[in-house]
């Protein structure tokens, strides 16, 4: 599962790259290529500490120093739909699993969504910014 968001820049890249090559990548090639990217520019820290703001957005009211209450990292702090999100499906070998999945343990994201929604996120172009209609 992936935000919607990811998703549309995920099907953006796929075309970028057949327009500019001739070729469009496998849904499993740019996961390949965003855990590549996180790994090579060290991002696994960077990817976590952005899946728990976004699951607990820090307001002042949260604010202890003390840490009295310690962290629940699986808490929801607002009521609704829990994510945004869409599946994005891929066919990874057995050992790009086993590589994802630790990684995905080594580093404590709760999930592997979670963890390759992050790669992703850090990976894909933004998209372009829409134009008005013009009438």
């Amino acid at each position: 599962m992936v935000s919607s968001q990811v998703r549309k820049r995920f099907a953006a890249y796929q075309l970028a790259q057949k327009l500019s090559t001739g070729h469009e990548p496998t849904n499993a090639v740019v996961v390949r290529r965003a855990v590549l990217h996180a790994k090579k520019h060290d991002l696994f820290a960077t990817l976590l500490e952005s899946v728990r703001h976004r699951q607990q957005p820090v307001q002042d009211a949260d604010f202890d120093p003390d840490n009295i209450f310690g962290d629940v990292p699986a808490r929801r702090t607002e009521r609704g739909a829990v994510k945004d999100g869409r599946q994005q499906s891929f066919r990874p070998s057995k050992q790009e699993l086993a590589v994802i999945d630790g990684f995905t343990t080594a580093y404590g994201f709760p999930n592997r969504s979670d963890f390759l929604n992050g790669a992703l996120d850090a990976f894909l172009p933004a998209l372009p910014e829409g134009r008005g209609r013009s009438r």
